[in-house]
């Protein structure tokens, strides 16, 4: 005589996949850092530091996007751009500053 289950064979829920939205949220919120950094006494020396994070995060965040493991590549995007769009001025202007202010003490 064969014995017959009592409780079905086990099936596995498949795990939910999770998003990987990090990198986008991390450049968007070290982009707007790097603006409110510009406004703050000697806030404008961290303005590169933190400007190259926001950049990096924000080129990791549009590449996890493209490749369907993140669903925010607008805000990494935007996380991006702001932090070119302030990073790159606000680099060219120090280094404005400090040739010039090394002229005048040459």
């Amino acid at each position: 005589m064969t014995q017959r289950a009592m409780f079905p064979p086990h099936q596995s829920r498949s795990t939910p996949r999770h998003d990987r939205d990090g990198a986008g949220t991390a450049a968007l919120v070290l982009a707007l850092s790097t603006w409110m950094l510009t406004t703050v006494d000697g806030g404008i020396f961290l303005v590169i530091p933190v400007g190259i994070a926001a950049i990096a995060c924000g080129v990791v965040g549009v590449r996890r996007s493209k490749r369907g493991e993140a669903s925010n590549g607008c805000m990494a995007r935007v996380g991006l751009v702001l932090g070119s769009v302030i990073t790159v001025p606000t680099t060219c202007f120090l280094m404005w500053l400090i040739v010039g202010l090394h002229g005048a003490y040459a």
